[in-house]
């Protein structure tokens, strides 16, 4: 008669049910469990940096195209760029569509409006779509142009002091076209001009103009309320100084 005192519920189990010869051990499921894990790392590693990779691939093209002679600079515009999905590379194809000795303002035009599409904070490229849209109207101004030079107010209303003064004599130049709430705009962004920089011959140049074409240059600049100073500029990504002139 067996002693139940010293009787071993678990080995009495295993006597009756032994397990089978060829049942994995637990070690081995957990080196499996660590290796299906490194191999997941090392996967999401990989889609990290592919993003990376593409979005430095993107800035040296950028750079390149900038710095390109006069020639590399063609041979890159007759190229085939539509399928660039990088707001950048198309506001550079943009403004060296404008520089060239024959102009190329429809390359210009399909590339800044691209890269508004993919980026609307691009103020430049807008400022170029409302002067491009304004040259294909004649020299009128027509709503889409209104609508290109607002959102490039909104995107950087003091961040750049060239592109202020483009948007400045453009809105003096096409005076007759422009709404109230754009004068007025152009007035009060212009006058962070007054505080910074080498912008005392241009503001007079500016106010000359207006006095030609009877626009009244002081009453305007005395309405606004709010005059900025130095520490109100911003640096905004992707600003470049070469612009289109007013129509």
């Amino acid at each position: 008669m067996a002693d139940a005192k010293n009787f071993n519920t678990r080995s009495a189990l295993a006597e009756v049910n032994p397990p089978p010869v060829d049942e994995p051990k637990p070690g081995i499921d957990r080196r499996l469990f660590h290796v299906a894990s490194w191999f997941g790392l090392m996967a999401m590693s990989a889609a990290a940096v592919v993003p990376m990779l593409g979005f430095a691939g993107q800035n040296v093209a950028t750079w390149s195209l900038i710095n390109s002679s006069p020639q590399e600079a063609r041979a890159a515009l007759v190229g085939d760029w539509s399928g660039s999905n990088a707001p950048d590379y198309l506001e550079a194809m943009a403004e060296l569509s404008l520089q060239q000795p024959t102009v190329d303002e429809a390359s210009a035009f399909l590339a800044a409006r691209k890269a508004t599409q993919l980026d609307p904070s691009r103020a430049f490229a807008w400022a170029m779509l409302a002067y491009l849209e304004t040259r294909q109207m004649g020299g009128k101004v027509n709503d889409v142009a209104l609508d290109a030079l607002t959102k490039s107010m909104d995107a950087c209303p003091l961040c750049d002091q060239d592109l202020i003064r483009w948007r400045f004599n453009f809105v003096l130049t096409n005076w007759a076209s422009m709404p109230e709430a754009i004068r007025s705009r152009a007035f009060e962004q212009a006058d962070l001009l007054r505080w910074i920089g080498p912008n005392e011959e241009f503001l007079a140049e500016m106010r000359y103009k207006a006095g030609l074409n009877g626009i009244p240059f002081d009453a305007y600049r005395a309405q606004v309320k709010t005059p900025a100073r130095t520490w109100d500029i911003a640096p905004h990504e992707g600003l470049r100084g070469t612009h289109p002139s007013p129509a």
